[in-house]
Formats: structure tokens, C-alpha cells, sequence
């Protein structure tokens, strides 16, 4: 599938501020079939550059109507290569494309999506004998993605095609795979057997429960780096970005839906799990897959839960002993991506086991939820603290003696992106990836990378992730 790409470009605010491998995969192309531009109170639109009328004869314009753009639908619709029809008598306007239909009604403030009823933030109307559609809504439930460039007051609506993620990993590009596991992994046989209180403990969990003789696992030890910023978008949508900051390394993208849990997308470093004899990729391929639903280093799950592991630079080590079941950092990661909705709930749920670390690395967890709360959970001399930020890097922003130690470098990460969400504290997609851009390592010249950045829309399930820096390629990706 392609990308069709609608460009807005407006004058007034439209929008309310607030192994077994497969090659070449259904993956987003940077080309666009259809670009479409239109501005308010100009009766003229492009199409892919060549100027039509947007309603003909008729001189009708797109409208700024209680912070909403609306516009006269039919000839946009009919251009992406979508239908529109109208009941007169109902006064009901029925868009569809491909097998989505939407139904609007004058005058109501509730659509039908697909057999299911949605709200509006403002209802249709006619005005000047013309019928005008908010264009927000309508773009989003089509599946487009919205995105809105305060500078240049310009609503970008993208059609994304998401990657065709199987049970067979597929390559996306060199040192990108991605898979799908649906189905019992046994994680809940794990929790149930008191967890792991090491990388031992886990191995020997996934050695006589699900490698079996395949192979002998080990777990690789590595320093990382990484930065984690939430902010919300002018429509009110939570969006979680994330850097990784490592050496090359093979990443695995993991869509996974678990039969008694929530289901989530995360993401391996496959160079942090090895197969002592043969290589990891040697492992049978559902083996592989389900040794690193194991092994997660951030994710998100269908709730909008998001969850991200940075490293510390401290030598301190976390390992709590209260009698509680055991967990590690990773398969902490696991449990809150199964089984937590919100950060409340992720809490409550950390507060019920013995952390560990994995790897014998200090970290602390960046943890956000769909509705736009974010907070840092660090351990420090065991003792689980919870502080409020929306942006981690790699130093502790527990309030004592451990505060500010870390990196001198991921000061300065934090201080940009703080800088970045004091000047805009809504921020779109295109923002988020400009600040983790910011701080990505080709701006720091130490030998590292940045491995991937992920950008969450926490509110839509979809993740867009970019790949050693490489920002002008998305790989998008959607929850269920």
C-alpha cells in the first residue's frame, strides 16, 4: 500500500490547541500518490499541483467553525478515491473508502465509524446551501494521520501503511527485523513460578520451559544510552517518543498478543541475547520469538501504556529482598506491557515483586499512559521511588543523595528536551521527532548511535519507529 498524502494549509487556527527471514516487507514509502492543498476562505485547491475548483461552481471554502476546520467533502473524498452519497431526507451524508464508511447527520454531534458511534468535537452543517464535513475527524477515521505545524499553520494529513508484521520475521531493512507472536508465551507460568531474581533465574525459566534442547542461552551485558520525552498533541492525543543510544546492533520489532493479557508492541536488542553454541538466529524461529517476548527494552500496549528502560551510569545495583516474587528489569517490562492499563496501575503492579536488575546495570523506568500522565521509577538503595517527568534520559531525578548522578551527556539531553517542551509543551508528531533528533548521537560524536526512535501515538496505538537516524524513513506500525 502506498501513501496518500493531504496537505491543509490554513491561515487561521484549525485545530484545538491543547534464521527464517523475509526481505522487503509492505513497509511506508516516501513517495506520495495524491497531494492536495487547500487554504481558508480560498474556493481553489491543488491536486498533486495542478489548481481545481474545490466545490464546483460554487465558490464554497474551507471554515474555522468552533476551532474546527470544516470543508465541502465530496471533491476531496472523490480525489483520494472515496464515494460520498446524501439522503436528503435524513439529511445524512455517507463517506467510504475502501471498506470504511463513515455516516454523518446535519446537525448531530455522533457519527457512525464502521458500525460504531463516535463523537464529535463539532457537528456537521449546512452553510450557504453547501454541506461542510470536519476534516479532523473524518481523515483520522479513515485511517490517515494528523499532524499540525504550528509555525506554518498547516494541518498534514498522511495515510499511513502500516508494516505486515507475521509469524515469520521479516526484515525490514539491515539491523531491522520484525514479528509477531499471538498466544500463550508462558509468561503467566512464569510469574505464577515466583519470576526470576536474575538473568540466571530467567534463562534457566526459558531453558526448561521453552528453548528445551534447542540450545543453551546467555544473556550479553552492555552499556546504553537513551532518551524519553512525553507531550500531547493539539487534538489532545498522548505521544511517548524514545531513543535508544547503543552500538550497531540487530533490532527486533515484537507485535505481540498474549492470551491473557493486553497486547503490545516492543522492541529487542537481539545483541543482548546470544545462543552459547550457534548464534541466536540459529534458534527455531518460534523459539527465537518467544525467548524475546522475554527480553523487552520499551514498548506499548492496546491501552496506550508505554514503558522504556534507561541505563544509569552508577555503579549501585537493584536488588530488592522483601519476600515479595521476583522480577527483573526486562520481564518488568513484559509484565507491565501484559497486564498494566495505566501508570497507577503499572505502579501497583511494580510494587508487588522484588525488582532486579538485569545485565548488573543501574536503570530506571519511564513510564506514560494514554491519558498524559508520565513518571520516572527509579531504585535507590532498594527502595522504589516514583517521580513525576515528562522527560528521562540516563541520571536520577530522585529528590536525596543520588540526584543528578549519571552522564554528563544525558544532562544535556535533558536540558534540550525540557528546553524544547518549555517552548512547546503541545507537540505534534513531526515535533517529537525533531526533538529526539535533537538528541540523537550523531549530534555528540562518542562512537554511538542511535539505534532506533520510537514515536508513540498512545491515543491510536500506532508507533512510528526510525532506524540509526535516519529520520526521513518511518516504519509505522499499529496495535491490532
Amino acid at each position: 500500500m502506498k501513501k496518500l498524502i493531504l496537505f491543509i494549509t490554513i491561515c487561521s487556527l484549525a485545530l484545538c490547541p491543547t534464521s527464517c527471514s523475509a526481505n522487503n516487507a509492505d513497509i511506508q514509502e516516501e513517495n506520495y500518490d495524491i497531494t492536495i492543498s487547500m487554504q481558508i476562505n480560498n474556493p481553489i485547491m491543488t491536486v498533486n499541483g495542478d489548481n481545481m475548483e474545490i466545490d464546483s461552481g460554487r465558490n464554497t471554502s474551507p471554515l474555522i467553525v468552533e476551532n474546527r476546520t470544516l470543508v465541502p467533502i465530496r471533491a476531496i473524498i472523490e480525489a483520494l478515491g472515496g464515494d460520498v452519497s446524501w439522503d436528503e431526507e435524513t439529511q445524512t451524508v455517507s463517506l467510504t473508502m475502501d471498506k470504511n464508511v463513515i455516516t454523518l447527520v446535519i446537525g448531530s454531534d455522533k457519527a457512525i465509524v464502521n458500525e460504531t458511534e463516535k463523537s464529535l468535537d463539532v457537528s456537521p452543517r449546512v452553510i450557504n446551501e453547501r454541506t461542510m464535513l470536519p476534516i479532523r475527524f473524518i481523515a483520522e477515521s479513515f485511517g490517515f494521520s494528523v499532524d499540525w505545524n504550528e509555525s506554518e499553520q498547516r494541518i498534514t494529513i498522511v495515510q499511513n501503511s502500516f508494516v505486515n508484521v507475521t509469524e515469520t520475521e521479516t526484515t525490514l531493512e539491515n539491523g531491522l527485523s520484525a514479528v509477531k507472536f499471538d498466544g500463550d508465551y508462558m509468561f503467566d507460568a512464569f510469574l505464577e513460578n515466583g519470576g526470576a531474581a536474575s538473568d540466571s533465574d530467567l534463562v534457566g525459566f526459558l531453558q526448561e520451559n521453552i528453548v528445551k534442547n534447542a540450545g543453551s542461552l546467555n544473556l550479553l551485558t552492555g552499556v546504553f544510552g537513551c532518551s524519553a520525552i512525553s507531550a500531547k498533541n493539539q487534538n489532545g492525543e498522548a505521544l511517548f517518543g524514545r531513543n535508544f543510544d547503543w552500538y550497531n546492533c540487530d533490532a527486533l520489532v515484537t507485535v505481540s498478543a498474549p492470551t491473557n493479557g493486553y497486547a503490545s508492541i516492543a522492541t529487542v536488542n537481539k545483541s543482548f541475547i546470544k545462543n552459547a553454541y550457534r548464534s541466536f538466529d540459529s534458534l527455531p524461529e518460534k523459539i527465537r520469538t518467544v525467548v524475546s517476548l522475554y527480553a523487552p527494552l520499551d514498548g506499548m500496549n492496546e491501552k496506550g501504556l508505554c514503558v522504556a528502560v534507561l541505563y544509569i551510569e552508577d555503579g549501585a545495583k537493584i536488588n530488592q529482598s522483601t519476600d515479595k516474587p521476583d522480577i527483573t528489569t526486562t520481564t518488568a517490562i513484559r509484565l507491565l506491557l501484559d497486564k498494566a492499563a495505566t501508570v497507577s496501575e503499572a505502579l501497583e503492579l511494580l510494587g508487588q515483586y522484588d525488582m532486579h536488575d538485569s545485565m548488573g546495570m543501574m536503570v530506571h523506568f519511564a513510564i506514560a499512559d494514554a491519558d498524559g500522565s508520565c513518571c520516572a521509577v527509579e531504585y535507590v538503595n532498594n527502595e522504589m521511588i516514583v517521580t513525576e517527568s515528562p522527560v528521562v534520559t540516563n541520571f536520577y531525578l530522585a529528590d536525596g543523595q543520588k540526584q543528578g548522578v549519571g552522564s554528563t551527556q544525558s544532562h544535556t539531553r535533558f536540558d534540550i528536551l525540557t528546553d524544547t517542551l518549555s517552548k512547546s509543551p503541545v507537540m505534534e508528531t513531526s515535533d517529537v521527532k525533531a526533538a529526539l533528533e535533537s538528541v540523537s548521537k550523531h549530534n555528540f560524536n562518542d562512537g554511538e548511535t542511535t539505534e532506533w526512535s520510537i514515536i508513540y501515538n498512545q491515543s491510536q496505538g500506532t508507533a512510528s519507529y526510525y532506524h540509526r537516524e535516519n529520520y526521513e524513513k518511518a516504519y509505522d506500525f499499529k496495535i491490532k
